[in-house]
């Protein structure tokens, strides 16, 4: 039986825990201390904690899953950046796809406010039946996130053949890094707001890549904000501190200068404070 992926479960193609050596290796994260944030209440003396309500509940930590902002959201978003131009198809006569198969593919050009990413996918034979954005869709995806992250995905490939980290238990959308992303085929059918935060998460990866080029230092201080918050935005923002980070930039780029922006900082405050410092 496959399950339907809440959200985008997504593998980093580039991800590494830096260790307490500073050296690259492949470890679980390391816990550093909390000195010089808010540390979560002692024991018996909890506060009351924040919780975001009406249009704003998007905030709120969600028991299952991962996070999903709602389509007014991204039709904001979207609507701070200009129309997607996307060039002609032009055929490819062979890919290479992730599990060595190859086939004829197509690639097209978008460009949005005068950035160029390079769209790589299958014939429409090979996309039938694989709950793949179209062009426009995934056009339109890349149009909600913001210019400043979104300039740091070069090229999106859609693939018609599953991630080889997906299990019949768990569907992998996605994976990103060294500035491309790539979406897999999912056994449901998707929406554009499916593909929106999606596209929000998996181009959340390159940016952080980025933010984190500092090393050990870097991630460790991102590790110490979220552990200070006491709260994961999602259970999946517990698999690595990049996957956190991808989480709780979606509600940040959801809710920065609007209304919720207030509630957003007192469910998140160390988070949002760090992610206000890049």
């Amino acid at each position: 039986m496959s399950l339907k992926p809440v959200g985008p479960i997504c593998q980093t193609k580039d991800w590494y825990d830096y260790g307490p050596d500073g050296i690259l290796e492949r470890r679980p994260a390391i816990t550093p201390a909390t000195l010089g944030l808010t540390p979560p209440a002692a024991a018996g003396t909890s506060p009351p904690k924040a919780v975001a309500r009406g249009e704003c509940s998007y905030l709120n930590p969600v028991p299952l899953g991962t996070v999903t902002v709602p389509k007014a959201v991204c039709d904001r978003l979207r609507g701070e950046s200009g129309a997607a131009q996307i060039s002609a198809a032009k055929p490819k006569a062979s890919q290479t796809w992730v599990d060595g198969s190859r086939s004829a593919a197509v690639e097209v050009q978008i460009t949005i406010d005068g950035q160029q990413i390079l769209v790589t996918l299958p014939t429409d034979a090979d996309m039938k039946g694989k709950n793949l954005p179209t062009v426009q869709q995934l056009a339109e995806a890349l149009r909600a996130v913001p210019k400043d992250q979104r300039a740091f995905s070069k090229k999106v490939f859609l693939s018609p053949v599953p991630s080889q980290q997906s299990t019949p238990q768990r569907t992998v959308g996605g994976d990103a890094g060294s500035g491309e992303i790539t979406l897999y085929p999912v056994p449901d059918r998707q929406e554009q707001n499916d593909f929106d935060n999606r596209v929000m998460h998996e181009s959340g990866h390159n940016y952080q890549e980025q933010l984190w080029s500092g090393g050990a230092q870097a991630v460790a201080a991102w590790q110490a904000a979220a552990r200070s918050d006491d709260r994961r935005p999602s259970p999946y923002a517990a698999q690595n501190a990049g996957e956190d980070f991808c989480e709780f930039n979606i509600l940040y780029n959801a809710a920065h200068g609007t209304k919720c922006e207030e509630v957003a900082k007192k469910i998140y405050p160390n988070r949002w404070a760090k992610r206000e410092s890049y």
